[in-house]
């Protein structure tokens, strides 16, 4: 009759010692080396095993980095360009050259840094707003150049108007 062996214990004769990696395993003690400082380990830190939280400046392993956020004068480009859609804002298109303005700083301010989201925003916002600019611009070409136009006291009348 044959005899079965259980597999969680290891068959009688010569086995080898299990594996040990040199110096031990995390959190063991080398043999023949002293225990560790008193008032080891710091404060805030477990007894065994990794810290709690990861030192400061650094993210936990496997969370995602957050996203750095959208540059403040690209945003007020783009808004202060699309203001200038408001028809009290055709005539002087001041909104819109502030929008220009802001552009250029967003984007110069993003050219600096090695994060930020935005460039688009204030590529857009520069865009909108010389469009606006420019609109603004051939309307006060067309009202001063045009005959069908004139100046009555501190108003502009333009069309067929008795003079």
């Amino acid at each position: 009759m044959t005899r079965v062996h259980d597999v969680s214990t290891p068959p009688p004769g010569n086995n080898p010692p299990p594996y040990q990696p040199p110096g031990g395993f995390p959190g063991q003690q080398p043999s023949g080396f002293p225990g560790p400082p008193q008032g080891y380990p710091p404060q805030g830190f477990p007894q065994q095993g990794f810290p709690s939280a990861p030192p400061p400046g650094y993210q936990p392993y496997g969370q995602p980095a957050p996203l750095p956020g959208t540059n403040g004068m690209s945003i007020a480009s783009l808004v202060l360009s699309l203001v200038n859609i408001i028809p009290c804002f055709w005539i002087f298109p001041l909104p819109a050259l502030l929008g220009v303005i802001f552009g250029f700083v967003g984007r110069s301010q993003l050219g600096r840094a090695e994060t930020g989201r935005g460039k688009g925003l204030a590529t857009a916002g520069i865009i909108v707003g010389l469009i606006f600019i420019a609109l603004g611009a051939i309307f006060w070409i067309y009202v001063s150049t045009s005959s069908n136009c004139y100046r009555d006291g501190n108003s502009f009348h333009c069309g067929n108007a008795n003079r």
